[in-house]
């Protein structure tokens, strides 16, 4: 019995499956990717999501608000959120956080979505699972204004020199992908070398962000076995130790159930 993958953060109701989702779903199981976090970040995505959701054996769910959606944040849709994270029970609030690589004028309504979103998650006692992007210091800013936080997961953790430390001392998590398999991903290699094992959970993030060597435009599920070969040469360890760690975290992380996939 081989140990199953679990790709922690997909966006497989994207228009780039809207011909193929079953081979792609297929592929991703053949492969040994047997389970899913589908990631609802905005609020025409929280239906999509939970009819996926709802559909496919093995798939999970996140909703938030993105914060290239933050002009989306409103009284409706917060109260709409907190009433879905309530009764179809997500296993993260996300993905949130702060984005300045688009866009630098609305930074007020990013962090009033993302605040508000952090407060949801320590009310119904989920991860919180942060975006960020050109945002280093106004993410610490806002992270820095409160005491008490929900577990916070960093999708596709980019290295950042200054959150290392704090991510470090308050446990956190890191979601790893084809970033770190990348041409000039050396530093945030070598910080992944010599991080807790038990900090590091596995994701695509399909359609995007794709491992260094995949051909065409789209990453997929059935890629992640790749970033499991990286880590297994980082961490020189074996790459069935690297599912089996891999894995026991993102079950603790989003207190998914363990079990074994053939």
């Amino acid at each position: 019995m081989a140990v199953e993958l679990i790709d922690t953060h997909t966006h497989l109701d994207d228009d780039a499956f809207g011909d193929d989702l079953e081979d792609v779903i297929a592929l991703s199981r053949s492969s040994g990717v047997t389970r899913w976090i589908n990631v609802g970040y905005s609020s025409e995505r929280w239906n999509t999501t939970l009819a996926m959701a709802n559909r496919v054996d093995g798939m999970s769910h996140m909703l938030g608000i993105h914060p290239g959606n933050a002009d989306d944040w409103s009284n409706v849709n917060a109260d709409r959120l907190a009433g879905l994270i309530r009764d179809t029970h997500p296993v993260a609030v996300g993905e949130i956080g702060l984005d300045l690589y688009w866009r630098e004028d609305n930074l007020s309504t990013q962090t009033e979505a993302l605040e508000a979103q952090l407060a949801l998650a320590l009310a119904a006692n989920l991860p919180a699972v942060i975006h960020m992007r050109s945002a280093e210091q106004p993410l610490l800013n806002v992270l820095s204004r409160s005491h008490e936080h929900p577990h916070l997961h960093f999708h596709s953790f980019d290295g950042a020199e200054g959150l290392r430390p704090w991510i470090l001392e308050r446990q956190c998590t890191i979601g790893v992908g084809g970033l770190m398999t990348r041409k000039g991903s050396d530093s945030l290699r070598s910080w992944i070398a010599n991080l807790p094992m038990d900090r590091v959970a596995l994701e695509t993030d399909s359609p995007y962000l794709k491992p260094q060597g995949v051909r065409g435009t789209r990453n997929e599920p059935a890629y992640l076995p790749r970033v499991v070969d990286d880590l297994s040469e980082l961490w020189s360890v074996s790459p069935e130790d690297v599912r089996r760690i891999t894995t026991d975290n993102a079950c603790r992380i989003f207190n998914l159930n363990q079990r074994d996939a053939s």
